[in-house]
């Protein structure tokens, strides 16, 4: 993982960045854009099937898409913010309903941050956070 918190700051800075992220994702997907740079690498979970790495604005607009289409709602939050080796650590929560059904999805997922600048320009998901942080840590 060759993206860190250079440039950003403090781990303070760093959650209201990523807190800002997810308001914005709420909000519309459109507008979480903002926070990330448009050569953003957002690499899918691997125990997902289809896992592949997004690459720029145009794949996670398609991404926003498909999730537009399986969710009637959706809603991220980040439950916890962490640092570890350079990177942002964080815990994700995903509570949405699916589309044409009663069916909840309520999981959480980690998602490790690495930043340019004040942008997040990579993302890697992991399915909890001891297999993130072995992933992250040397």
């Amino acid at each position: 993982m060759g993206a860190t918190n250079v440039g950003l700051g403090s781990p303070t800075d760093a959650e209201a960045k990523v807190r800002a992220y997810f308001e914005r994702f709420n909000e519309t997907r459109e507008s979480q854009l903002e926070a990330l740079h448009p050569e953003i690498n957002w690499h899918i979970r691997a125990d997902l099937p289809g896992s592949h790495t997004l690459h720029g604005y145009e794949d996670v607009k398609r991404r926003d898409a498909d999730w537009e289409q399986a969710f009637g709602a959706l809603h991220l939050e980040p439950i916890e913010i962490s640092a570890a080796s350079g990177q942002t650590v964080v815990v994700v929560h995903f509570h949405g309903r699916l589309k044409g059904s009663e069916d909840i999805v309520d999981m959480n997922e980690v998602w490790v941050l690495g930043w340019r600048g004040d942008r997040i320009i990579e993302i890697r998901e992991y399915k909890n956070k001891v297999e993130a942080l072995k992933a992250v840590e040397p």
